[in-house]
């Protein structure tokens, strides 16, 4: 999959250190303009923005702490921005907010009025036996006001450095962040985003970073996250050295994580543990090295297990509790899946991966929290197969879309191995039929025939399972009618492909206008607007996989009417094979059959190549209105 590589930068020198870009600001010091803007001009639309977000982390020697203290000022300009105005800060326990101070600013007669928070006026709360919350609502606050609030916690130690968030999901005008590095300390400084601070310097055993003008983040579509993209600095901890103390290293290499793993009592010592699964293994089966033995042992260990929706990379409880228990987590699972393929003699091992969800997977930074999900890999007469047995519907050969992100890190005793996670040519494919004609009534009628294979197959059936009978309507909801009759085949079972069926009628889809009739034949759309509505984009565009559909509608010509004009047939291309539309057009006996292939063959689309994406769904939209013309026979042209 293709990758904005500049969205995740390793900071490793210095910017312009343009002093002028770092500016001051105090606690109660509000800047009357900023009371009077009624817009921010960046972003007109914006409810409220971050005229200040403002971070100072200290390292304390002694007690090898980190203190962050923290400034933050908001303007709201609209209603939408009120949210802004109630406070969640958490703290750890033991260890409460400390220099906490919070107000808000009216602008009254032309002079600034503030009014504090009171102390009492904060509340605590429990969130687990670590974490607690002080909460508050800022009082007075109005269109036009400006929130601000300060405060110093406890954030982490010399393992663990606070990130800082630059970019949020309303604008921000003025961020910046300052760090003590401890000197003991070896850390591997990220920068993510795709936003170029206004001002780095790194030197002098701190890191300090100013970003301006930072736009807000907003949901866009066809994106696997938005936090891929956000802008913020990470640290992670590579090693320490504590002269007199104790040295020690987290961050070496991927075959250091390897064998750490090999040897991890929850995670390759488990896969050892072949004994506790004896009692569960059915030797009767008579399994063996081969494709038929893996499919069987798949569906034996999938349909044993229910999936407690937790992800993960280890195994919590032993096998032999998991297979007791038979409700288990997604490591449970898959490792229990890599155990019986072993017993039957397949090469198995395990594949961590990072869920689409959770982020892209950064392969130059060798940290094991970059991982959340242990799927099964198996090879067989060099072939291998990726498989995810979570999912009671899902056939051995398809992963859940929420794994293909990319590589993932297969764990072997001969060393780690990056895989293409789309190695099983996962594709999202529908393939639609639709036979249509001009009923009695003079309304448009038909039936509709939808193969959906791959990825849609167990998406489709997940979707089934989660309606009730008189709502199953709704897994055609990008069909343009009226629905009855609507059936499934092979919809329970964990086969490549559902199908379903359905009768419509759409009293809108035929014209009579004189004695001519005109008909939009194309009742299932892929798209009905545009989802690109930017100019330009700064992300990519993804897809989980490949695209891959098909539309054949079969039109009889009405009685006493002929074809006067057929929708031309057209062929529309993506360069550098991403893509292809075409729209074919025929006559054939006494029905029109217009023949529609729609191909995505690439999953990530980078942000230069979003102008022709853009227009090529604008075609795509444009295309699906065509207009089949029939006229009655003998009539005048």
């Amino acid at each position: 999959m293709e990758r904005v590589i500049l969205c995740v930068t390793i900071l490793c020198m210095s910017y312009f250190n343009v002093t002028a870009q770092v500016e001051s600001h105090e606690f109660g010091k509000i800047d009357k303009a900023d009371l009077e803007m009624t817009v921010y001009s960046p972003d007109s639309g914006a409810a409220a923005v971050y005229l200040v977000d403002k971070g100072r982390a200290i390292f304390n020697e002694s007690s090898f702490d980190v203190y962050l203290t923290q400034l933050v000022r908001i303007k709201i300009l609209k209603e939408e921005g009120f949210k802004w105005a109630d406070i969640k800060l958490d703290y750890l326990k033991g260890n409460g907010l400390s220099k906490l101070k919070a107000a808000t600013y009216n602008l009254e007669n032309g002079k600034i009025v503030k009014t504090e928070l009171g102390k009492r006026d904060w509340v605590d709360e429990k969130i687990n036996d670590d974490l607690w919350s002080k909460k508050a609502s800022l009082p007075d606050v109005k269109v036009g006001s400006i929130i601000e609030y300060t405060y110093t916690r406890k954030t982490g130690d010399f393992s663990r450095l606070p990130a800082w968030i630059f970019q949020t999901s309303i604008p921000v005008r003025y961020s910046e962040y300052e760090i003590d590095i401890p000197r003991y300390g070896d850390y591997q400084t990220m920068m993510k985003g795709y936003i170029q601070p206004a001002f780095v310097d790194n030197s002098g055993g701190k890191n300090h970073i100013v970003m301006k003008n930072v736009s807000a983040l907003d949901n866009e579509p066809y994106v696997a996250t938005m936090e891929n993209f956000r802008s913020k600095i990470e640290f992670e901890i590579k090693a320490i050295d504590i002269p007199g103390y104790f040295k020690e290293v987290y961050m070496e290499n991927w075959e250091a994580i390897n064998d750490d793993l090999l040897k991890d009592e929850v995670f390759g010592k488990a896969l050892e543990a072949t004994g506790q699964i004896k009692r569960a293994y059915p030797d009767d089966k008579g399994w063996k090295n081969d494709e038929a033995s893996l499919i069987e042992i798949y569906n034996f260990v999938r349909d044993n297990y229910e999936w407690d929706e937790r992800g993960g990379l280890y195994m919590l409880n032993s096998p032999r509790q998991t297979w007791d228990d038979k409700k288990a987590s997604a490591p449970e699972i898959n490792m229990t899946l890599i155990m019986f393929l072993r017993n039957a003699g397949i090469s198995a091992d395990p594949v961590i991966l990072s869920t689409r969800g959770h982020g892209y997977l950064n392969t130059y930074v060798p940290i094991i929290s970059q991982f959340n999900r242990t799927i099964a890999s198996a090879t067989i007469d060099g072939k291998t197969y990726l498989m995810d047995a979570t999912n009671k519907l899902r056939p051995y050969n398809v992963l859940p879309t929420s794994c293909l992100n990319g590589q993932g890190l297969k764990i072997t005793s001969s060393g780690p191995e990056w895989v293409d996670l789309s190695m099983n040519k996962e594709t999202d494919t529908e393939i639609v039929t639709g036979n249509l004609w001009v009923n009695e009534d003079d309304v448009l009628e038909g039936n509709m025939n939808v193969v959906f294979k791959g990825t849609a197959s167990t998406l489709t059936r997940d979707t089934i399972e989660d309606l009730e009978k008189e709502d199953l309507n709704d897994v055609f909801e990008d069909f343009d009618g009226e629905i009855e009759n609507v059936s499934f085949k092979d919809a329970d079972e964990a086969k490549d492909t559902v199908e379903g069926e359905f009768d419509f009628t759409k009293e809108s889809g035929v014209s009579f206008i004189g004695d001519k009739i005109f008909l939009n034949p194309v009742l299932s759309k892929f798209i009905k607007e545009n989802p690109f509505k930017l100019e330009a984009r700064l992300y990519p565009v993804e897809f989980s996989a490949p695209i891959i559909n098909t539309y054949m509608f079969n039109v009889t010509i009405p009685e006493g009417y002929e074809i006067e004009e057929l929708p031309v047939s057209q062929n529309i291309a993506l360069p550098d094979n991403g893509g292809r539309y075409t729209y074919l057009s025929g006559v054939q006996g006494d029905k029109i059959q217009v023949v529609i292939r729609l191909n995505l063959y690439k999953t990530s689309y980078l942000p230069d190549e979003y102008p022709l994406l853009k227009e090529f769904f604008n075609q795509i939209i444009a295309k699906q209105e065509g207009q089949i013309v029939f006229k009655k026979k003998g009539s005048k042209p």
